[in-house]
């Protein structure tokens, strides 16, 4: 790799991992960090790529947990349909992550976990709450506002895969991930102006 090129990858790297870090600091929830077993780099494999699925796979299902709460407090069809999709590809993709962690030999997060909910991006159990206790209108307009936060934290994460992974398929999955969920929060963004 030429030296130009090293340079600037190392500065697309601190950048990406400097902004981790203000996004962490500015979660409403407590910082933590969760643990990654040492792999090292082994193969077509990086530690980034092995953080990656066990910090996604629980994202992943927070997120499902936010669409689960649509079901009985709202008829709005935009709500319910992204709701159901949500649903259909988070867990096809946490299926893929938990392929790879096992096929790596490391151990997929447990659901249920209480250590992964005081991850950086992850909602409060204050948040999710307060949207229990809504419904209709009022519950829309937070449940939107709320996942568009959520789906933003999970852009920063595969961010930072995507700088410094080493196993094409995670990073590939990543920026897919990054496309699709930027599309989305503008269109929530749309749909809460």
């Amino acid at each position: 790799m030429s030296t130009r090129r090293s340079r600037k990858r190392r500065s697309l790297t601190a950048t990406l991992l400097v902004s981790a870090i203000l996004v962490a600091g500015c979660s409403s929830a407590a910082v933590t960090t969760t643990p990654v077993q040492a792999v090292g780099l082994a193969g077509d494999r990086a530690d980034a790529d092995v953080r990656f699925s066990q910090e996604m796979i629980p994202h992943h299902r927070q997120t499902i947990q936010l669409a689960d709460l649509v079901d009985g407090r709202t008829e709005n069809p935009y709500v319910r349909g992204l709701a159901a999709k949500i649903k259909k590809s988070e867990s096809a993709d946490i299926d893929l992550m938990s392929g790879w962690l096992r096929s790596w030999k490391v151990e997929v997060p447990a659901e249920g976990d209480r250590a992964v909910h005081d991850m950086p991006g992850m909602l409060s159990a204050t948040q999710i709450s307060s949207l229990e206790r809504r419904s209709g209108a009022a519950f829309d307009k937070l449940w939107l506002s709320v996942l568009g936060k959520h789906l933003n934290s999970g852009v920063q994460m595969a961010q930072v895969v995507i700088a410094l992974g080493r196993h094409r398929p995670t990073t590939r999955l990543a920026e897919e991930l990054v496309a699709g969920q930027r599309a989305q929060i503008a269109e929530i963004g749309k749909k809460l102006s």
